[in-house]
């Protein structure tokens, strides 16, 4: 087995031990690293995520996102995480694009903030939800309007309340009986988002985020890839 340089990185936080942990593997240009490799390294670190990149061309490089678990269809702070290492660690030059699974991923730095470009994927209302998805809220003993929304590109479940405060969805506890889990693993959901609008000056949206398909990582701390269906989401509603 070849040798990688492995980094672990605390995405979106200015903290040490705060935001998402990452690990990053830098799998060395021309190196053949099989699934079952990348997946048994993944399991080992045990973080949310670990990302592998391998510089494909002078500013392309492949991206792909393992969970505990499985291979994941797509993550923001992992993604993160890669571009500071390349960047910051590594001094890697502009211009700086990830080939992932989710199409080119571009990545671009002012002073020290990383923006990268992310697909926007728009969700869609679902007028006559299914079982599964009323157990979730009926679980929740909520009182507030609930709108339930598909994202079919990352197969998440969106649950938007009407008239939730921010510290209510924060302090919400979410431990479905095992009946739920199982309508919900049934239809393969990728992730539940619970989401409202924010009641504070600095943002629009608080959201959290659980995952369906792996539980050792039952809450997503702060996630990327949830906000690409979000944004589209309260653009449409909200503007």
């Amino acid at each position: 087995m070849p040798s990688f340089d492995i980094y672990t990185v605390d995405a979106f936080t200015a903290m040490a031990f705060g935001g998402n942990a990452a690990a990053v593997v830098v799998i060395p240009p021309g190196e053949d690293v099989d699934t079952a490799t990348k997946q048994a390294i993944a399991s080992e670190f045990n973080l949310p995520m670990t990302a592998f990149i391998q510089l494909q061309n002078s500013s392309e490089y492949s991206l792909q996102w393992f969970n505990p678990v499985s291979p994941a269809a797509f993550c923001g702070h992992a993604t993160l995480a890669a571009a500071h290492v390349l960047l910051n660690e590594r001094q890697t030059p502009l211009p700086l694009v990830f080939d992932s699974r989710v199409g080119m991923l571009r990545v671009s730095k002012q002073n020290d903030m990383i923006t990268l470009e992310f697909p926007s994927n728009p969700p869609t209302l679902v007028t006559n939800p299914p079982a599964a998805y009323l157990a979730v809220t009926n679980e929740l003993q909520l009182t507030h309007r609930a709108a339930f929304y598909h994202a079919p590109q990352l197969n998440d479940l969106v649950i938007l309340f009407d008239g939730i405060t921010d510290t209510e969805l924060a302090s919400m506890e979410f431990a479905p009986s095992q009946s739920t889990i199982d309508g919900i693993l049934a239809l393969n959901l990728r992730a539940i988002v619970f989401v409202a609008r924010s009641h504070t000056e600095d943002a629009d949206s608080v959201a959290r985020v659980f995952n369906v398909l792996h539980d050792r990582v039952p809450e997503d701390q702060v996630t990327g890839s949830a906000h690409t269906i979000v944004a589209p989401l309260f653009h449409t509603l909200y503007g």
